[in-house]
């Protein structure tokens, strides 16, 4: 089980982003795909069997300047309002066009309660 490499919070309701590059740098040709679930064994990815909470349609941001390309991954307003205040952790898959397989180090996603409605 990998641990997660960092924890971000936000309030549900708000918009999450954040991004996955790599060494070398990503593509575009890759099939990235990333799931979010309840981290219910503290900061590792959970089973396989756990349920997916919400999903994440990555998008493809080439180089610019020394900024390496990247993925993007996006989690909507609509999305993080309709999860419940706890912690969730990224289960995230890149697949080459090599057909080799990589899953990244999970992001843990602390949502807390709006103060108001």
């Amino acid at each position: 089980m990998s641990n997660a490499v960092a924890i971000i919070e936000h309030i549900c309701g708000e918009t999450i982003s954040f991004g996955l590059r790599s060494d070398p740098a990503y593509d575009g040709t890759e099939t990235v795909t990333c799931d979010v679930k309840v981290a219910i064994n503290g900061s590792t990815v959970p089973p396989a069997s756990a349920a997916t909470v919400a999903s994440i349609t990555p998008s493809f941001v080439e180089a610019a300047g020394d900024v390496r390309a990247y993925w993007s991954f996006n989690l909507t307003p609509t999305q993080t309002a309709a999860l419940a205040a706890q912690i969730y952790i990224t289960d995230a898959k890149v697949v080459y066009t090599s057909g080799v397989v990589d899953y990244p180090l999970p992001l843990a996603i602390k949502l807390a309660e709006r103060v108001t409605v």
